[in-house]
């Protein structure tokens, strides 16, 4: 179980217990479960609709839960950091995050499962299939729903086709393509969609890029990219050059978050794989 212990100013003095639940991040359906217990004033059982005074010690206690996935021994995955409440996860390239029809138990998931075994898996952020690096797991309810408030800032690094601009952006509404279940385009009709580029390294007709997202459209930095000419290294469904990587060549390098309990301002950083490394023309990582 997690424990969290907070302070009521005196600005709380008066008020409900559900007032300091929601300021500290709870989402309605923590409060709703702490209605039934979990919730301590002043080392005593109290209830959401308690009345607090200024200087109370308020405790929440939050259970245990379970993976639903089947536990499983994973290669390739690297735990970067964790403690009671985030986890940061290096995944490598032909892995899912989630598990999905023919993807039960070769999962990101499933690796949570083993590491995690008293905790659901909750992934504030999440990559595609064939894309690597760093994602960020809530440990408990608490963190999630805080975290889905403030998201963590993200950059990606690309291989492109093409020499590009050395700085750039695409605003391009992104819908799904008109005949497939899994294909995205760029259409009028779509969602708002902006990626930000720079080119960090450009060698033989092709660029390194660093690439934030203004927003988080799937499939969106391929898309973009495809769209103004310079479809990503490997990338098949969009038109990229496979003939020297089988996966498109797009990693999630680098994650700066706010913890969601001590608050504290954190950087991780994921170097490139091996095979976006050897696409550069001295091989090293970043």
């Amino acid at each position: 179980m997690r424990i969290l212990d907070y302070k009521a100013d005196q600005s709380f003095g008066g008020k409900k217990a559900s007032s300091l639940l929601t300021h500290i991040g709870c989402s309605r359906e923590i409060i709703k479960l702490l209605k039934t217990g979990g919730l301590f004033i002043n080392g005593s059982p109290a209830f959401t609709v308690s009345i607090l005074t200024g200087g109370d010690s308020v405790r929440i206690v939050l259970p245990d839960e379970r993976c639903s996935a089947v536990p499983r021994d994973i290669p390739g995955v690297e735990r970067v950091y964790s403690d009671q409440d985030i986890a940061v996860i290096n995944k490598p390239p032909f892995l899912p995050t989630h598990q999905s029809i023919g993807h039960y138990e070769d999962t990101l998931a499933n690796y949570f499962a083993g590491v995690f075994p008293s905790c659901a898996f909750r992934a504030v952020t999440r990559l595609d299939k064939n894309t690597s690096g760093l994602c960020v797991i809530a440990l408990n309810k608490l963190s999630a729903a805080i975290m889905c408030k403030n998201r963590p800032r993200k950059l990606y690094y690309a291989v492109c086709e093409g020499i590009t601009e050395e700085r750039g952006a695409v605003d391009a509404p992104i819908a799904r393509e008109r005949d497939s279940m899994i294909k995205r385009a760029v259409r009028e009709d779509g969602q708002a969609a902006v990626t930000e580029y720079r080119a960090l390294k450009q060698w033989d007709e092709r660029t390194l890029l660093e690439i934030s997202l203004k927003t988080g459209r799937t499939h969106q930095i391929r898309v973009h990219m495809a769209y103004i000419g310079h479809p990503l290294l490997g990338d098949e469904m969009y038109g990229g050059d496979c003939s020297d990587i089988n996966r498109q060549a797009l990693h999630c390098g680098y994650i700066k978050l706010i913890h969601p309990i001590t608050k504290t301002e954190m950087e991780f950083k994921a170097p490139l794989p091996v095979d976006m490394a050897l696409l550069l023309p001295d091989s090293r990582t970043l």
